[in-house]
């Protein structure tokens, strides 16, 4: 299926198939008898997406049902690549890298001309149509402030003696994950193209290793249960567990926070692209991203029409400080990725 228009086609087209514009639109008459499908991430992602885009997509679609998984960013892909004529999803979110990745696999579908894309600076679309970035998220060291009375101001203070039993560790086949490998890199003399010093810091620090999660949902649950009480970890679900009444608190190392773009897409071959046209729409809506960007999600906004939140603030007071924070150069990581998380594996899991 291809829905590649030109705008004002675009625009008239996503009219007659109930996609609505900024305002919302109004619901399709058929639109109780269909279904979405879409992706999101486990913990606060899930949280955030079930309690204002869902809806969001509810009202301006008349679309009752929708399909919401949790799924990791590799496993979403695999499981596409593994069915392309009949894909699980109509919509998906992505990390940049998993999405650069999956470039080759061709599993998306042009994104049409969509209302909202006219308030999403041209940095936060894919210059190939294939996609839009939805959000930013922050991560630095997370550590509970109840129990952790001298607290890490860098990466490597995590060796430190007093922490045995009780740094977390997350799988690099977490975005997470593989981003906190290249901070690792960089501040023992790695880099992107280097992960060694990584490694090697993982060996030293697994006497302070209380536990390794799957997914970045899994160790804000061990967080959450006292299982450990520093990792690293992102804002948004940094934020969810303090709503949670969970006494946390995220700080930049001394080497800065670093920055991590999410993506959505629709996926090629879906019967439902509009629908997943609509979904797209409603994520990048302002009324959308501004709460989004409340507490207890703080998920940087991508819109230009949404607000930074107060509580957003805390980390980043607008997008001039977020694009000065460390990223990771997927490029370059992507090629090894699948050899370092069998490495991380049978190094840190063993």
């Amino acid at each position: 299926m291809s829905i590649h228009l030109g705008r004002r086609r675009a625009v008239q087209g996503l009219a007659a198939l109930g996609v609505a514009g900024a305002s919302g639109g109004v619901g399709l008459s058929f639109g109780q008898t269909r279904s979405l499908s879409a992706t999101t991430y486990f913990g606060a992602w899930e949280t955030a997406h079930r309690g204002i885009l869902v809806p969001a997509f509810q009202k301006a679609s008349g679309v009752k049902q929708v399909n919401l998984v949790p799924s990791l960013a590799v496993d979403t892909v695999s499981r596409i690549v593994a069915s392309p004529k009949k894909p699980p999803f109509d919509a998906i979110i992505l990390d940049e890298g998993p999405y650069i990745a999956a470039l080759s696999n061709d599993i998306f579908e042009k994104v049409p001309a969509l209302p909202n894309l006219k308030d999403i600076p041209k940095r936060f679309v894919d210059p190939r149509g294939l996609g839009v970035f939805v959000s930013a998220q922050i991560l630095g060291i997370t550590y509970n402030t109840e129990r952790v009375k001298n607290p890490p101001k860098s990466w490597n203070d995590l060796l430190r003696p007093e922490y045995k039993g009780r740094i977390g560790l997350v799988g690099l086949g977490s975005t997470l994950g593989i981003a906190w490998m290249t901070e690792l890199a960089r501040v023992n003399g790695g880099g992107d193209d280097n992960l060694e010093p990584a490694f090697a810091w993982l060996k030293k620090v697994m006497p302070n290793v209380g536990a390794v999660a799957a997914n970045p949902g899994a160790l804000a649950t061990m967080l959450a249960q006292g299982q450990i009480d520093i990792t690293c970890h992102y804002n948004n679900n940094t934020g969810d567990l303090q709503a949670k009444g969970v006494p946390v608190k995220l700080v930049a190392p001394d080497s800065g926070f670093t920055m991590i773009r999410s993506t959505m897409h629709i996926v090629k071959n879906s019967p439902n692209a509009d629908l997943a046209a609509e979904y797209l729409n409603q994520a990048i809506s302002p009324s959308v991203q501004a709460a989004m960007a409340e507490a207890p999600n703080y998920l940087v906004p991508t819109n230009s029409r949404a607000p930074f939140s107060k509580g957003l603030q805390e980390y980043a007071k607008d997008m001039a400080v977020i694009e000065k924070m460390n990223t990771v150069d997927w490029a370059v990581v992507n090629p090894r990725r699948q050899e370092y998380i069998d490495r991380f594996n049978r190094e840190v899991k063993a």
